[in-house]
């Protein structure tokens, strides 16, 4: 009964941030539905819930924006990107950390974030070689200059109020790529260099810590999957290296 499912739990199921698009729908479903598939000795009923998941979403346009009224060659523009209250609610953003380099996923940014610090958040450094490289697991290790680097920071905005700043540094070819081609959805500014492209952005604090990384977490998770290079591809630095 794919009507039973809201879009919010099949986007959680797929591992998805609303509103996302077609095409980051079905790259979630297939990614998720080879690990899983019962031929591959995956779990039968996670494989089913990925299908009413996934038909949940492809039965309807995610992307699609409001019909309002007026005149109809002047459609509103889309404002910025903010995640919904149930999607900050359902994050888990309390999980331990264990020591050392670790695969990411969006619960383990937030809960990373939200780490006791003297800050509006616990600053938070990643890196990965490119989208859908095989040195992705290894990238800790690399030459910096072969790698792309995710940091989350706390930091002030142009009006000296406190801000996290988030930044997406690619040197690699393919790493540049995908960050030229992101949709910036008006929080992200892109900003070319010589020898990389970085995407950055700001969230001010919200009521509470978790609050916050909920929402950090999930603004990066959105953008990551849009240029298919997803969060598990993304190796946590241990937080004894990085530094306030």
């Amino acid at each position: 009964m794919t009507d039973e499912l809201s879009r919010e739990e099949a986007a959680r199921t797929l591992g998805v941030a609303l509103p996302c698009s077609p095409g980051q729908v079905k790259r979630a479903y297939r990614r998720q539905a080879r690990q899983h598939h019962p031929d591959r000795g995956g779990d039968a009923r996670v494989f089913h819930a990925l299908q009413r998941a996934y038909e949940r979403l492809a039965a309807e346009d995610t992307q699609a924006p409001p019909v309002l009224g007026g005149r109809p060659s002047r459609p509103p523009a889309a404002g910025p990107f903010a995640p919904s209250q149930a999607e900050l609610s359902r994050l888990d953003s309390a999980r331990t950390i264990p020591h050392g380099r670790l695969r990411l996923d969006t619960d383990l940014l937030a809960s990373a974030l939200a780490r006791p610090h003297a800050g509006p958040l616990h600053p938070v450094r990643a890196s990965s070689r490119a989208p859908g490289s095989l040195l992705n697991g290894v990238a800790s290790v690399l030459a910096t200059d072969l790698t792309a680097t995710l940091a989350v920071a706390n930091t002030t905005s142009d009006l000296a109020e406190p801000v996290v700043g988030i930044e997406v540094v690619g040197g690699a070819r393919r790493a540049r790529r995908a960050l030229e081609r992101a949709p910036l959805e008006g929080v992200w500014t892109r900003r070319r260099r010589t020898s990389t492209t970085a995407l950055t952005s700001t969230v001010p604090p919200g009521r509470d810590r978790h609050t916050t990384a909920a929402a950090v977490a999930l603004r990066v998770t959105r953008l990551l999957e849009a240029l298919s290079w997803p969060l598990p591809q993304w190796t946590l630095t241990p937080a004894d290296d990085v530094r306030s």
